[in-house]
């Protein structure tokens, strides 16, 4: 299995030329590299072992973290110069650099600025995990949102199967064929059998039945048997009353 972490630098001629005039440049040197520098001085690539190699590869690395770490001075006397507020510790490095530079005043500021990048770091991680739950949130949300409408949807048509499963066994109950329906009378026929009811069941006869009659379909029943017996009814010239009535709203209209 490959081995994880970060890849093994492979150091060239250029790394290493920029490494010898980097340290050449630097005020204070620690331990490691005075080390590296004498071996730069004294051995030529292809003399190098891997004993060598490997110190240099450390100090090729501490090279880079340290001119990372001087980007910082300019970031903060910006802050600086466009008076905006000042942590602690950048006031500390502003306060060193404004000494004479020492040796112990140079690594001073150099763990100054190596606490202040690990600061920064930490801050970043933080706002990127912030920002991170934020899109997660709004992901959450609208997979939510979108999940509750798609049940929604769902729930819809199931209804609408259910409903048109009872319109077709309606149909199938009244023995009426369901070949060529078309939906509008369907729903015309619902409505206007409703409407029907309504206007029966406010009728004033309807209204004198049903509590009495002790359920709706007994109700129905003895409301068209009542009707079916009114209509018997005829006056001293045979007329039905029924008739008379019917012809005297008919002629209203």
């Amino acid at each position: 299995m490959a081995a994880r972490g970060r890849p093994t630098k492979i150091l060239t001629t250029e790394d290493l030329i920029e490494l010898e005039k980097f340290l050449v440049d630097l005020h204070y040197l620690k331990k490691n590299q005075q080390q590296a520098t004498m071996l730069l001085h004294s051995k030529e690539f292809h003399e190098l072992d891997e004993k060598d190699l490997s110190l240099l590869k450390i100090v090729h690395r501490e090279k880079i973290q340290f001119e990372q770490r001087q980007t910082l001075i300019e970031q903060i006397k910006l802050k600086e110069k466009n008076q905006q507020p000042l942590l602690t510790n950048e006031i500390e490095i502003l306060g060193l650099l404004q000494q004479e530079m020492n040796q112990d005043l140079f690594f001073r500021l150099d763990r100054a600025l190596e606490s202040y990048q690990k600061i920064e770091k930490a801050a970043l991680d933080n706002r990127i995990r912030l920002e991170n739950e934020h899109k997660r949130e709004i992901l959450q949300k609208s997979h939510k949102e979108l999940t509750e409408a798609q049940k929604k949807r769902n729930a819809e048509n199931q209804l609408k199967y259910a409903l048109g499963g009872a319109v077709l066994s309606a149909f199938d109950a009244l023995k009426r064929s369901t070949e060529n329906i078309d939906p509008e009378k369907v729903r015309n026929m619902i409505v206007n059998n409703q409407n029907f009811y309504l206007k029966v069941r406010s009728t004033e006869l309807f209204q004198y039945i049903q509590p009495k009659a002790g359920g709706y379909f007994q109700s129905i029943d003895i409301f068209i048997k009542v009707l079916e017996e009114l209509c018997l009814y005829e006056d001293e010239h045979e007329m039905k009353y029924y008739i008379l009535e019917a012809e005297r709203h008919i002629n209203r209209k």
